[in-house]
């Protein structure tokens, strides 16, 4: 057996990893693949803690929290990681691995409190140990919590699992041009605004010399949705970026990404005016509230479309000029740009996600069998969004080139 790279580690998992293809919850299924793997690292004589998020259940910072104190939000997201740690002490105990989950707030009813001397000795007798209730205080997330429990135990790395694997330039799921970062500082990551941990977590862990890695807790259910999810959002931004390429008739999308400074704050022109059309050349704008009328025009007039609006009684007229044969060319030349660029964004995540399928196979999470399957499926996947781009932007150029 080789010797592991570590002897003692300190685990992060976020409360959405434990989901797998579910919107909300605990999937049992993917909470039995978590647990399998804890047993093989258990098996190579590995002292394993693990900090658990609540994100599945609950978040203190959630849309759901909004109108909430914000410390009584948190303690709500501290109860849903204690949900969290039994539910996966609990499928421990099945396969026969000993666990002992110790909460940061008191529930000696349900679990037994913190205790760094006791989490010490659980692990040196070679029990997993969970810590939930993050650091049993508001306003500090789990990964900090993860970064101080690592340091109290002496840990000597962080694992972080997500549902991405590794760290990006930014989140790939929204970012589709996103880019891999193979190693990073920790000062890096702050100045960065990195998401990957908060700023707090990275500050700790680089103060204590407690290095981070991470890896993404995914099957391949979670590769294809992963891939699908970014291909999606890529064909989104063509369809976006298609809005903003003029034609001879006139189309309230090209006002979709006009941004309006309203008490001090860009606001989406749709949320300050109304916006219909007049006649085949003309967009009708209309301010919900008058004194805004100026500011409106202005922002159209400055947002690059190549539109001059005027205002007329209540509502802002937007003409829009006939193209030449000439502009019609270049606009047509612009959709294909937009369109290679778009295609180049889904190779890009194909790439990826064929990826993550082998670090599948290199850590025995699937078979070869499985890889092959599942990269024809990601070909597949691939293959209709690059149709798709194709008939989106034959159908743009078609109404560039309509008189």
């Amino acid at each position: 057996m080789s010797k592991p790279a570590y002897k003692r580690v300190l685990l992060k998992l976020s409360g959405e990893a434990l989901m797998g293809d579910d919107p909300y919850g605990i999937n049992r299924g993917t909470i039995e693949r978590m647990v399998a793997d804890v047993a093989e690292v258990a098996k190579l004589g590995v002292e394993l803690a693990i900090v658990i998020g609540g994100g599945n259940i609950f978040r203190g910072v959630a849309p759901g929290a909004q109108g909430m104190d914000r410390a009584t939000a948190d303690y709500m997201g501290m109860l849903a990681t204690v949900m969290n740690a039994l539910a996966l002490a609990d499928a421990m105990r099945h396969v026969g691995i000993t666990a002992r989950v110790m909460s940061a707030i008191g529930i000696e009813q349900v679990v037994e409190p913190y205790v760094r001397p006791k989490a010490l000795q659980y692990l040196e007798e070679g029990k997993v140990v969970v810590f939930a209730a993050g650091t049993g205080n508001p306003f500090f997330t789990t990964d900090t919590a993860a970064a101080l429990r690592g340091s109290e135990v002496s840990a000597e790395i962080v694992l972080k699992a997500t549902k991405v694997d590794g760290v990006y330039t930014a989140d790939p799921k929204k970012d589709p041009n996103a880019t891999l970062y193979h190693s990073i500082s920790f000062d890096e990551a702050i100045s960065k605004h990195l998401q990957v941990m908060d700023a707090t977590a990275f500050a700790l862990c680089r103060d204590q010399k407690l290095p981070i890695k991470v890896r993404a807790a995914m099957s391949v259910a979670d590769v294809k949705k992963n891939a699908q999810e970014r291909m999606t959002k890529s064909l989104e931004t063509l369809r976006a970026d298609l809005a903003k390429v003029r034609t001879g008739r006139a189309h309230t999308g090209i006002l979709d990404h006009v941004m309006v400074e309203y008490y001090g704050a860009p606001t989406a022109l749709s949320q300050v005016a109304g916006i219909n059309l007049i006649d085949a050349r003309t967009i009708g704008v209309q301010p919900f509230e008058k004194r805004m009328a100026s500011t409106i025009e202005k922002a159209i007039r400055d947002a690059d479309l190549g539109l001059n609006p005027s205002a007329q009684g209540d509502v802002i007229r937007v003409p829009t000029p006939a193209l030449t044969e000439e502009r019609r060319k270049e606009m047509v030349k612009l959709c294909k740009s937009e369109a290679e660029d778009a295609k180049i964004a889904v190779r890009n995540i194909r790439r990826d996600g064929n990826e993550s399928l082998k670090k599948l196979v290199k850590d025995k999470t699937i078979s070869e069998d499985d890889e092959r399957r599942a990269v024809d499926e990601v070909q597949k996947l691939t293959d209709k969004f690059i149709a798709d781009i194709d008939k989106m932007v034959a159908e743009k150029e078609k109404e560039v080139l309509t008189v």
